[in-house]
């Protein structure tokens, strides 16, 4: 269920946590609910600021069965500042990589990365194909003054949370009644990724490249 949080100009808390709080089937400002849950939210934005009204909210989701994932954030060239949600309690905080398996130079490090996932480098093109090393997104473009739907590259750790969140779909479609802890404790475990960077958990790519074949397995 696409749900929108943000206006032309920013992405308000309380949007947030009211599009949180609707896709998990609890009580929110609309005064309705979707005929089912989400099992999974993807949140692909976050900014520095931490709100305890806002970990309360992650932590409903949780309690429902929601798997949370949210982008770790791009500020690895101007300070790695601490990215929310992804750096709540409880969420799935996601880095990006490169083509080449490397850290993108965009994505964050710091201790709330979790796991690691395509997020692409625009700057280059390692496969030759004549794109820039994007993820191939959908998107709208008014620029005409007509709205039309259409796909062009971008990068962020925005295009790798999806990756992450997909998988956990897939995970969930082999194991219904797979948790949000169960989800974390295969992740700490190493069982749905290949680790990069230092072994084990490292503040680049958290505890590895998400890897969907090994997770599908490990979720059986």
């Amino acid at each position: 269920m696409p749900l929108r949080v943000c206006g032309q100009l920013a992405c308000a808390n309380n949007d947030i946590n009211e599009a949180i709080l609707y896709s998990a089937r609890l009580t929110n400002g609309s005064g309705t609910l979707p005929a089912k849950r989400a099992d999974i939210i993807n949140i692909s934005l976050g900014g520095p600021g931490y709100s305890q009204a806002q970990q309360d909210v992650v932590t409903q989701a949780r309690n429902q069965g929601v798997i949370v994932v949210a982008s770790a954030g791009n500020d690895a060239l101007s300070g790695n500042a601490v990215n929310y949600p992804a750096a709540y309690t409880g969420v799935v905080s996601v880095g990006a990589v490169t083509i080449d398996k490397t850290r993108s130079p965009y994505s964050s490090v710091n201790a709330f990365v979790d796991i690691a996932a395509p997020g692409g480098d625009m700057s280059r093109d390692l496969n030759g194909d004549g794109y820039a090393d994007g993820v191939l997104s959908t998107r709208g473009d008014d620029s005409s003054g007509a709205l039309s739907f259409i796909y062009s590259f971008l990068q962020g750790t925005s295009m790798a949370a999806p990756h992450v969140a997909g998988v956990a779909a897939l995970m969930k479609t082999v194991n219904p009644a797979l948790t949000p802890a169960q989800f974390d404790s295969l992740l700490l475990s190493g069982q749905l990724t290949q680790d990069l960077g230092a072994p084990g958990r490292d503040d680049q790519f958290g505890y590895g490249l998400v890897n969907a074949y090994a997770a599908v397995v490990a979720a059986q």
